[in-house]
């Protein structure tokens, strides 16, 4: 793990110029958290590893968690880009193949970048209400999740169900493994199978769309 008092010797991948200070700084909080914890997390260390003063992440972002509301932000971002470049290589009408990549492209970005997940989602993060960016971006991801995912339940007369509670019950589902991955952490009962998280993709996809259509009222 990084030391960190210390900057790193080497910039992540990127074109991070100082005419974009903002978004450097932004980038290198994220890549960051993969060497260093939340807690270790610091705007002297950002601004020493990006080679300018430590005051200027102040600057731009007021304080800490103004610099982390950002880079939550970038993460919401992301999410939906992963998800949306999967989704763009299957047919509108693959409604399973879709859920798949909804499924795939959540767990696989949570499990890649759990600090900044846990960042995006957790509670470490105080008074996100008062960054319009976040709660801009954290809205789109959910609303990716939902356009994706609605025209697969029933229609509303015919599910047991309002859609906007199916709707939560499902991403709640996807998101408890998501964070089950980043915690690398077993179920509380043993598996049947693997772990790998092509099973557990798989087996997700499998639970969200039983549980699709047992939510069809007879």
């Amino acid at each position: 793990m990084l030391d960190p008092s210390r900057a790193p010797a080497v910039k992540p991948p990127g074109q991070w110029h100082h005419g974009n200070l903002r978004e450097s700084l932004v980038q290198w909080g994220i890549a960051l958290l993969h060497e260093v914890s939340l807690d270790q997390l610091s705007l002297r260390l950002i601004a020493k590893s990006a080679g300018v003063s430590v005051g200027a992440p102040a600057h731009h972002f007021g304080d800490k968690d103004g610099l982390f509301a950002a880079m939550a932000a970038q993460g919401f971002r992301e999410l939906i880009a992963l998800r949306r470049s999967y989704l763009a290589q299957l047919p509108a009408d693959d409604l399973p193949g879709r859920m798949h990549a909804l499924v795939r492209g959540y767990v696989e970005f949570a499990q890649a970048n759990g600090s900044l997940f846990e960042l995006m989602l957790g509670p470490g993060l105080r008074h996100r209400e008062q960054y319009p960016e976040l709660v801009e971006e954290g809205r789109a991801s959910f609303a990716l999740f939902c356009e994706m995912a609605q025209p697969m339940l029933p229609p509303p007369g015919q599910c047991a169900m309002p859609h906007a509670d199916a709707l939560q019950m499902l991403w709640s589902s996807i998101h408890g493994l998501a964070i089950l991955r980043v915690h690398r952490r077993p179920a509380p009962v043993k598996a049947s199978r693997s772990r790998t998280l092509d099973h557990q993709v798989g087996t997700m996809t499998q639970f969200c769309l039983a549980a699709i259509a047992g939510l069809k009222i007879a």
